[in-house]
């Protein structure tokens, strides 16, 4: 009971900690991604904003000048809705105070999760989002990825009371079931990689209890709501808008467009994955020497293993290492920069990363086909963007695995603080490593 109390003390001081030094970032102009100050990317959003605020809706989206691999969805809320669209620092402000809201609906998300769990325990592994460097930065320099998360969020608490409601017809029901429709489907307007949540979602639905006509319904409300996508790649010609297609090569333009496969990218999306896996693997029932035990006598494993090292051959053998650019690819490409000068050793270090890494999902995964396939589709998302940054998955790995993953989590007082303490070296090591690159 005693040791109890000190983990409670300790996670009171360590979420007030993330709260504070979320609104000191924004005080310093904290810039821990790299994609922020006034030269960063929030010269495009910016620039989009007053697009809308000086055109018709129709006009803007057309707009040649309209450059964004998202649909406009969020400039035109924050022109109908935003009082605070004058000037570019009560704009960040306005960016900065929607942010705040995600800790809250990741809590109600875990109060659903984990019910014996108790509050300040919830609240430690909330604050965890106020610790990732791309959450922070998008939340101060008014950029757009954050919007996503909150639907994400918006998304889970409305499939649980959905789920959860044991009516099979209601007025009720209905609006449980549009605002998850709803809500899931903004995923994808606020982020197109998010279109995992609503394919989720929908699966959810299609395979719970409920009355088919209340399925029916689902698909109904999706098509509608998928029409205004539709409308906009009528417009564009494409998933994105023009400008982002021609001016912006290197971004999620490829996806679908251009036809070009990044193999390479399987490995470092790995590495970026496994990163944030690496300490869940203590929230398992297993401990974690087990899990390795687990992992060594499967004959699983072993096939998953040699698919690795087939994949190895084709990196040695067909991929010019030392021929890719230094943009993206995530913390280990970084590291491998960083430590060593000699491109040899550099590649060595990075497909070493890579085999840990893999190693690492396998274990975590194990036999949990649904987790696989969430996985499987961020590699293969990976596979067809360049480049490949780690903001992609920061801080949405984390909040999928407190959330849509199937896999059973066992949380506590020991792992959360392991977990929370993890984020803060991320937190810390980008903010120097941009203090000096920039």
């Amino acid at each position: 009971m005693q040791t109890n109390g000190i983990y409670k003390v300790f996670s009171i001081l360590l979420i007030f900690f993330s709260f504070f030094s979320f609104f000191l970032g924004f005080h310093l102009d904290e810039n821990s991604a790299g994609a922020g100050s006034y030269i960063g990317d929030i010269t495009h959003s910016w620039k989009n904003m007053q697009l809308f605020l000086s055109n018709d809706l129709i006009n803007s989206i057309k707009h040649p000048d309209y450059f964004s691999n998202r649909t406009p969805l969020l400039y035109i809320l924050h022109e109908n809705f935003n009082p605070f669209t004058k000037n570019i620092e009560s704009y960040r402000k306005s960016v900065f105070a929607v942010s705040l809201i995600a800790p809250l609906l990741l809590f109600f998300c875990l109060k659903q999760k984990f019910r014996d769990k108790d509050n300040i325990l919830l609240l430690l592994i909330s604050s965890i989002i106020f610790l990732s460097p791309y959450y922070r930065t998008s939340s101060y320099w008014g950029l757009e990825e954050n919007y996503g998360i909150i639907c994400l969020l918006l998304s889970f608490l409305f499939l649980n009371i959905f789920l959860n409601n044991k009516n099979k017809e209601g007025h009720k029901l209905y609006i449980q079931l549009f605002l998850l429709t709803f809500f899931s489907s903004c995923c994808l307007y606020f982020d197109q990689k998010l279109i995992i949540i609503p394919t989720i979602c929908f699966l959810k639905i299609a395979t719970s209890d409920k009355l088919t006509k209340v399925k029916v319904l689902s698909i109904f409300y999706y098509l509608i709501l998928s029409l205004p996508y539709i409308y906009l790649i009528t417009l564009w010609g494409s998933l994105i808008p023009p400008l982002a297609l021609d001016g912006n090569h290197q971004s999620v333009a490829t996806f679908g467009v251009k036809g070009k496969i990044y193999w390479e990218h399987i490995g470092y999306a790995s590495t970026i994955i496994a990163f944030y896996l690496l300490p869940i693997l203590l929230f398992k029932k297993k401990n974690l020497f087990n899990l390795i035990k687990d992992f060594a006598l499967s004959i699983k494993s072993y096939y998953l293993v040699l698919l690795f090292f087939i994949y190895l051959f084709y990196l040695i053998f067909f991929f010019e290492y030392d021929a890719q650019s230094f943009i993206g690819k995530g913390y280990i490409h970084k590291v491998s920069i960083i430590l060593f000068n000699d491109i040899i050793l550099r590649e060595i270090f990075t497909y070493l990363s890579f085999f840990i890494s893999w190693t690492i999902i396998i274990i975590y995964v194990e036999k949990n086909f649904k987790d696989f396939l969430i996985v499987f589709y961020f590699f293969a998302l990976s596979i067809n963007l360049m480049p490949l940054l780690q903001e992609y998955f920061d801080p949405i790995v984390l909040l999928i695995v407190f959330t849509f993953f199937n896999t059973k989590l066992f949380i506590s007082y020991k792992n959360s603080i392991i977990l929370y303490l993890y984020l803060l070296i991320l937190l810390v090591g980008s903010n120097i490593y941009y203090t000096n690159m920039l």
